[in-house]
């Protein structure tokens, strides 16, 4: 896993790259830019900082502390995975 500041942003942009384009239903693209991933640790790596992005931005448009908008995420999934 690389730490230097410019291969963590650009992996984050690979991140979103990945979910843009299953949004869009460019399932080759995803895969594509999955593919650029050195291996496991860099991806897994790039999500987490995503979502940890991702997080904060919701709780800062919603003016909503970070560990409430976790929390109700955490019994989304907890009420999904109930459902299932």
């Amino acid at each position: 896993m690389t730490s230097h500041p410019a291969d963590l942003l650009a992996g984050m942009q690979h991140a979103v790259g990945i979910i843009a384009a299953r949004h869009r239903g460019d399932l080759d693209g995803a895969h594509a830019l999955a593919e650029a991933f050195t291996d496991d640790a860099q991806r897994a790596h790039a999500f987490l900082l995503l979502t940890e992005l991702a997080l904060t931005i919701v709780a800062d448009s919603t003016d909503t502390d970070l560990q409430i908008v976790v929390r109700d995420i955490s019994l989304r999934i907890a009420a999904l995975a109930a459902a299932d």
